[in-house]
């Protein structure tokens, strides 16, 4: 269908239709040195940070919101954006909280009902956007106000109570020493890279990312990826969210409250752009390690919770501003 097949990894479909190809995007590799440099300084001037337990807790730790970036990166990718990720995050654990909770529904078919609430709360987000071609920032915007106030009063309903042990030990399985969580995110990050640089159905979001006018020519239905995409990504961050739940087990009002910047910001770190067209899903896990690790550390350094946000937020205002310096007169 197109001239020339997306070549992996390091190159990136001109926008121009050009056959050229551009310079490998140097976020490829300098993700990857900054991690090590701060494992390796980190390691260096503290006595717990290199320890089993600690490395151990920030892959755990990121292997759950990882399944919020799935859909993310994805929308990214597609020149979208779904600022309601956090929200969904949070509401998924209390929605399905009250399901088994309040509604003593089993929780195998609960699970399943909350996932399917977040695809279609996912789809409406969808929806709006490519009906009425509203941006997806203004949308999602709402849509996470809407699902923050409804986690408050989910949350309300279920006060301190601690969900039902079926419900708890989800988190808690593991496959010899190692949490099923992290297992199944190595191999996500693995199979879903190879399917977005592989799969002729997984370019097409590159395709839409750069060119919509000419996605939609070649004869792809951008508007009905899009849409189903936002589903995803709503569905993603739900899982995640219930496994956050499950780990603390019970509803918090505040779980996934400003996850989307942290989204924006690793997917951002991992050279995603927020014009579209170009992304990665295993830069973006990168992006999230990356930031989990710096957060780590802050902990223990002592650094101030308030400190930390401003540190996370010059952090993100960095990320944004090489981007935009990258696709400085890019179409």
């Amino acid at each position: 269908m197109w001239c020339e097949e997306y070549k992996v990894m390091n190159q990136d479909i001109p926008r121009t239709g050009s056959l050229k190809y551009r310079l490998p995007n140097i976020s490829n590799y300098t993700i990857v040195i900054l991690i090590v440099a701060l494992v390796i300084i980190l390691s260096l001037t503290t006595d717990t940070f290199f320890s089993y337990n600690n490395i151990y807790s920030i892959l755990f730790g990121v292997s759950i919101q990882f399944f919020a970036l799935i859909g993310f990166t994805y929308l990214i990718i597609m020149g979208e954006i779904d600022m309601s990720v956090g929200s969904a995050y949070g509401f998924a654990g209390a929605l399905l909280g009250i399901f088994v909770s309040v509604f003593g529904i089993p929780f195998f078919i609960s699970f399943l009902l909350a996932v399917a609430v977040m695809a279609f709360i996912g789809l409406i987000n969808g929806f709006l956007v490519v009906r009425f071609r509203v941006l997806s920032m203004i949308i999602t915007i709402g849509m996470m106000s809407v699902l923050r106030g409804l986690t408050s009063i989910l949350t309300s309903v279920l006060g301190a109570q601690i969900f039902p042990t079926a419900y708890r030990k989800l988190i808690k399985f593991r496959i010899g020493e190692i949490h099923w969580t992290v297992i199944i995110f190595v191999l996500l990050v693995i199979v879903l890279e190879i399917l977005l640089y592989r799969s002729s159905i997984f370019r097409q979001f590159f395709y839409i990312g750069y060119n919509q006018d000419t996605a939609r020519i070649y004869g792809i239905k951008t508007k009905k990826i899009k849409a189903i995409i936002f589903a995803v990504s709503a569905a993603s961050a739900g899982i995640g969210g219930i496994l956050a739940t499950s780990r603390i087990t019970h509803a918090y009002p505040t779980t996934g409250l400003n996850l989307e910047f942290t989204m924006v910001t690793a997917a951002v770190i991992g050279g995603a752009s927020l014009n579209g067209g170009r992304g990665s899903i295993l830069r973006s896990a990168l992006g999230l390690l990356l930031l989990s690790i710096v957060q780590n550390g802050m902990i223990i350094y002592g650094v101030d919770p308030y400190y930390q946000q401003v540190l996370l937020g010059v952090i993100l205002i960095a990320a944004v501003f090489v981007d935009a310096r990258l696709n400085r007169g890019k179409v």
